[in-house]
């Protein structure tokens, strides 16, 4: 299977950052995913809950997409600066996306209980 990514130098580091953004970006999509689906299992298998549980599912499911989006953006920046041959660090929009989903996570448990 052919990749449609475009074919890069592999000088110093290059091949081994690329690489160790993507695996990142995998973690924050596999965050995502799990966010997600503990939401959507709270609004499926917690019947004696009712609309509290479908409310704290699609809270979650908020906050697992948040995760998700964040992820993409996050990879697709770092990207972009690899190849111009810098990097900066993750600073205050990670705060604000991990303290949001956090957040979000609080509500829906205060929801569900």
């Amino acid at each position: 299977m052919k990749d449609t990514g475009t074919p890069r130098p592999n000088t110093g580091s290059t091949a081994r950052d690329h690489l160790a953004n993507e695996r990142t970006y995998l973690a924050w999509l596999r965050t995502g995913i799990s966010v997600s689906s503990l939401g959507i299992a709270i609004a499926k298998f917690a019947p004696h809950r009712g609309e509290r549980a479908v409310a704290a599912g699609v809270i979650l499911l908020f906050a697992g997409h948040l995760v998700a989006a964040y992820g993409t953006w996050r990879y697709r920046d770092v990207d972009r600066q690899l190849d111009a041959g810098l990097f900066t660090p993750a600073g205050f929009t990670a705060i604000v996306t991990a303290g949001a989903v956090t957040f979000l996570a609080l509500i829906a448990l205060l929801v569900l209980v």
